[in-house]
């Protein structure tokens, strides 16, 4: 669903600079992400796309700049407050626990809720959307597939009801026929009202699934535009796609 022109960003991020030591990752870095929008981000392994989902969801240790989320200046909060504002961030690697079940890493994700009922709906959400974790929520998380622990992943996610869902590369590592059913279910997700910001090596898979998209290179904004047409630019397909 585009964004109204008229209506303010649900995220906005305003002259982004920032990294890890003293030289910085991101330089001067601006996008911004509509209310129930569905944008990606591309770019090579080395562009900053992993280090500009930190910054926003509190993780980067020095950063400059603006970052607005429902107007809320989240530049200098803690990780923890920006979780509660709605943004839900599903990191590179998964980072599932290992020795807890798929039902124990579920709920995890809805630690801070407030409302029982509500959590228990989401819950059955997740197992309606991923019929596999339903039928193995007893099952320890790090004795499955990586295609199944993404699943993990995204799903204790959604337990946080976000506003936002961050992914961070989720298709790394997994199987063809894995990484398209899970394209689907980003899909579905996206349909049923959550906004997605999706970082992704997989260009192709990216820009079929957005609807507006940013390529970054060495911490900068390269090209920004809609996701078809970016997927049909010649830049884009010598650069990316090898056509």
């Amino acid at each position: 669903m585009a964004q109204d022109s008229l209506s303010p960003p649900l995220l906005q991020v305003d002259g982004l600079t920032g990294g890890y030591g003293a030289l910085p990752v991101l330089h001067d870095l601006s996008l911004q992400v509509g209310t129930r929008e569905f944008v990606a981000v591309i770019g090579a392994n080395t562009a900053g796309k992993s280090t500009l989902l930190r910054a926003i969801s509190g993780l980067l240790p020095k950063v400059s700049g603006r970052i607005l989320f429902e107007g809320q200046d989240l530049t200098a909060m803690p990780a923890h407050e920006i979780a509660g504002l709605g943004i839900a961030h599903v990191p590179e690697g998964r980072h599932v626990f290992p020795d807890m079940s798929v039902e124990e890493n579920l709920l995890m994700g809805g630690y801070a809720r407030k409302d029982p009922a509500g959590a228990k709906r989401t819950l059955e959400h997740v197992y309606t959307l991923f019929p596999r974790l339903r039928e193995r929520r007893q099952q320890a998380a790090g004795s499955m597939s990586g295609g199944e622990q993404q699943m993990v992943a995204v799903g204790r996610g959604l337990m946080l009801e976000p506003k936002l869902l961050i992914l961070d590369e989720p298709s790394l590592g997994l199987a063809p026929l894995v990484v398209e059913e899970m394209h689907q279910r980003f899909l579905d997700i996206h349909r049923a009202g959550v906004t997605v910001l999706l970082v992704e090596q997989n260009v192709s898979l990216a820009l079929h699934s957005a609807e507006r998209a940013y390529v970054m290179s060495s911490g900068r904004i390269e090209l920004e535009g809609a996701a078809r047409a970016l997927l049909h630019d010649d830049r884009i397909r010598r650069a990316y796609l090898g056509i």
